[in-house]
This record gives C-alpha cells, sequence and structure tokens, in this order.
C-alpha cells in the first residue's frame, strides 16, 4: 500500500537502506506547534501546520516505485527554491496578516531543518541555486541520527500535542472539521469522567446543543458530526 507507507514514511522496496523518517504527520504536529505561537484563527492555524508537511509532497514519488522515491524525495521540495515559492503564495492569501505570513513559510523551511537532524538521507537544500549535498548522517553515526534524534524529536512533538490539546482544547483534527475532531475528542476523553444523563452508562457524546454528556444509545449525530439527544433532537 504505497499510500499508506508514504503517510506513515516507510517503503521496504526504497533501494534507499535508511528507510525511517519523520512522517508527514510529524512534520504536520510540528507545524501545529508553530500555529499557537501567536493567537491564529482556524484558517491561518491550518495554513501553517499544512506548510510543515508541505515539503513531502515530494514523497508522492513513490507512486512510481522505490527507486523515483529515494531520486526526488528530499530533494524535490526540501529546498530554498521550494520556500521561496511558498513564502510569494502565501503571501498572496496572508499579506494583511504577517505573522502568519511569516510562519506559513517558517513552518516550511523548518521541514527541511527537521529532516536534515533526524533523517540520514542526501539533500540538497540550497537548490536551484546550488546541488551542495548535505547529510548529518555523514558527521555523526546514522543510527544515532535515525533512531536517538529522531526518537527524541517524535516524542518531544507528541508532548507539544499534548500540551496543545490540554491548554487549548484542540488538536490537528481542526483541520479537517471542529466537530469531526470534537465528536472524536468527546468519545475519547468523556467516559473517564462523565456519566449518561439519561442512564448510568459512560458517556461517550456530549449534545451540541445543551452540553450535557450521553452514551450513544440516547443520542445522534448527523452527517455532519453535530450531536443531539432525544430532547434537543428537532
Amino acid at each position: 500500500m504505497p499510500f499508506l507507507r508514504m503517510i506513515i514514511g516507510y517503503h521496504p522496496e526504497s533501494v534507499n537502506s535508511q528507510e525511517a523518517w519523520v512522517s508527514p504527520v510529524g512534520h504536520l504536529q510540528y507545524g501545529w506547534w508553530f500555529a499557537h505561537w501567536r493567537n491564529f484563527d482556524r484558517r491561518e492555524r491550518a495554513a501553517i501546520a499544512l506548510a510543515g508537511a508541505a515539503c513531502d509532497l515530494d514523497g508522492v514519488s513513490l507512486f512510481w516505485g522505490g527507486d523515483a522515491y529515494y531520486r526526488y524525495h528530499h530533494i524535490l521540495f526540501h529546498n530554498v527554491g521550494s520556500l521561496l515559492a511558498i513564502t510569494a503564495i502565501a503571501g498572496l492569501f496572508f499579506w494583511r496578516r504577517p505573522w502568519a505570513w511569516l510562519l506559513v513559510a517558517f513552518s516550511f523551511g523548518m521541514h527541511v531543518v527537521e529532516d536534515y537532524f533526524t533523517v540520514p538521507w542526501d539533500m540538497q537544500p540550497w537548490r536551484p541555486f546550488a546541488n551542495t549535498v548535505v547529510n548529518f548522517g555523514q558527521h555523526v553515526p546514522g543510527w544515532v541520527v535515525q533512531y536517538v534524534f529522531q526518537s527524541v524529536a517524535m516524542v518531544g512533538i507528541v508532548g507539544v500535542t499534548a500540551w496543545i490539546y490540554s491548554r487549548h482544547k484542540r488538536t490537528p483534527l481542526e483541520i479537517i472539521s471542529p466537530a469531526l475532531e470534537r465528536l472524536i475528542l468527546n468519545y475519547a476523553v468523556l467516559p473517564w469522567k462523565h456519566r449518561c444523563s439519561s442512564c448510568a452508562a459512560k458517556a461517550h457524546f456530549r449534545c451540541d446543543n445543551c452540553g450535557r454528556p450521553f452514551c450513544a444509545k440516547h443520542v445522534r449525530a448527523n452527517r455532519r458530526c453535530q450531536v443531539r439527544c432525544a430532547e434537543c433532537a428537532p
């Protein structure tokens, strides 16, 4: 399943022996962190977070096989030229919001820095101005980069994501749909402390209208992920 392997960052048929890398999801989480450095609205947070993963669009080359993946991934979009392009595009949307504009570009550029310190893979970050190849794995043992630095980076960003949730009560799922995010998080969190308002069962849902917790038997969710209890349902 090439698509799944591209998302989780693993492709066993690749000609490169250093397979593991910080996945697009991990980079998106770093972007999500940057999106909370200032007070941004949902649209701005989404742009900054998605910019953090955008470099990995060159990972689509995986669909053309391992050789193409090794040839283009970490090369095609992981460079200064792409950063300048993203900066210009972001300016079209956020020229009135300079901090959002700056952090979209910063998030995109930091992806390259994150990969440099966590992936022992040849990169050409100065393209198209220079074809200089850099690889942190040439300065320290590859296993240190791949397993130590990468593990620290991933554990750290998971912790930051949890901290953002504890403080702001939101996750990167907000980018897809705030209603879906609320539905999933309530299902996971509510049972630990709440019981259904209509029976003694553990609550997994909260009515969007009255705010009371309910079990699955006493609520209905529509296609928009909106939850209503029996009393509030139209």
